[in-house]
């Protein structure tokens, strides 16, 4: 849920019962079941819905699931849930394993926010916030599941990044970065919005070790810069709905897509896996590891990889950064955040990937 005061779940299913009635006036007798929220961190929030109506005499009956931006400040300074809903679209008309929303509502007078209307997709998640490679259902899955799952994802990866965003008008769906165009660089503008976004962040108290990631990232900026593909952003397991036979059924939260090298992806994937290996004191034995991870994302895209170190420094700034946010709204409630120095995984990590 968001970081401010939770939604009021009836107020809520009532305005989205009169949405409803006014979106399909030839249904008769809607009616929404409580909401449901399930835990989805601090961003954008999402709430699962039962509805029933007629529909010519005969009862009709969805699983539906609405997506909002969060009832006030939230981890970003902005929400384009439309954009996201558009890319989504896009996605899955291109035969990804995204959900394709039912309704894309920019008119804030219903539900105080844009919102998403998507089909329920029925599938398990991987609980991020718990040590999900030692204990749970995906650990406790066959190695044989464990790959199908893996190889899944980075295939699905590869084929976002495969995409011809230009062609399907992605650039239009998705606010750009200032600075970047045609034939410009992508990277640079990409490091200089991220190092606003962790000033905006800390609030005039950034910890001195990101300030030095953002220094180290600008001073090693690569030289080559890959051509720019379509981002998901928020690439990790925890985005993923996951099918009893282990393969994805679909694929979440887009909130942090945009254009920008494959590598940008590719980093935040490997970081973000790195670090829970390290928390969780190992892999699963039917994942891969990082060389057999990199070696089949270079296949499933056709073009090998390079810089990666300079890609997973940016990745643990951003993360950082991200956690910095966090760490200042939760302190707001009450929560300590002492944790942002004394146990944040992302501090260990840049100083052995910028070191040397």
């Amino acid at each position: 849920m968001g970081i401010s005061q939770p939604r009021d779940l009836d107020v809520l299913r009532h305005a989205l019962t009169g949405w409803l009635r006014a979106w399909r006036p030839e249904a008769r007798d809607v009616r929404v079941a409580p909401l449901q929220q399930p835990p989805t961190g601090l961003s954008s929030e999402t709430f699962m819905m039962e509805v029933d109506w007629h529909l010519d005499g005969a009862p009709r009956h969805a699983s539906l699931v609405a997506r909002l931006p969060p009832d006030g400040e939230g981890l970003f300074p902005a929400y384009d849930i439309a954009g996201q809903g558009r890319i989504q679209g896009v996605l899955a008309a291109a035969g990804l394993p995204a959900v394709a929303p039912l309704a894309v509502e920019e008119d804030d007078g219903w539900l105080g926010a844009p919102f998403l209307l998507m089909p329920k997709v029925a599938g398990r998640v991987v609980r991020a916030d718990v040590p999900f490679l030692r204990t749970g259902w995906l650990a406790e899955a066959t190695p044989a599941g464990q790959a199908r799952l893996h190889a899944e994802l980075v295939g699905a990866l590869a084929g976002i990044h495969r995409l011809d965003w230009a062609a399907l008008g992605c650039d239009r769906l998705l606010a750009p970065r200032p600075g970047t165009g045609a034939g410009r660089s992508r990277l640079g503008p990409e490091l200089e919005h991220w190092a606003g976004y962790l000033t905006w962040a800390g609030g005039g108290a950034v910890p001195a070790v990101y300030e030095e990631a953002v220094a180290w990232c600008r001073a090693n900026l690569p030289g080559h810069e890959p051509p720019p593909s379509l981002l998901w952003g928020d690439v990790q397991l925890g985005n993923v709905l996951v099918a009893e036979d282990m393969g994805i059924a679909a694929l979440l939260d887009f909130e942090m897509a945009s254009i920008g090298p494959a590598e940008l992806d590719l980093g935040w994937f490997l970081v973000l896996h790195r670090m829970s290996v390290d928390r969780c004191g190992g892999d699963l034995p039917g994942f891969p590891g990082r060389p057999a991870t990199v070696s089949a994302y270079e296949a499933a895209l056709g073009r090998s990889v390079a810089d990666l170190r300079w890609y997973e420094v940016f990745a643990a700034l951003r993360s950082g950064a991200v956690m910095v946010r966090a760490a200042r709204l939760l302190a707001r409630l009450g929560v300590d955040d002492s944790w942002l120095t004394r146990a944040n995984p992302t501090i260990a990590l840049l100083a052995e990937l910028t070191a040397g």
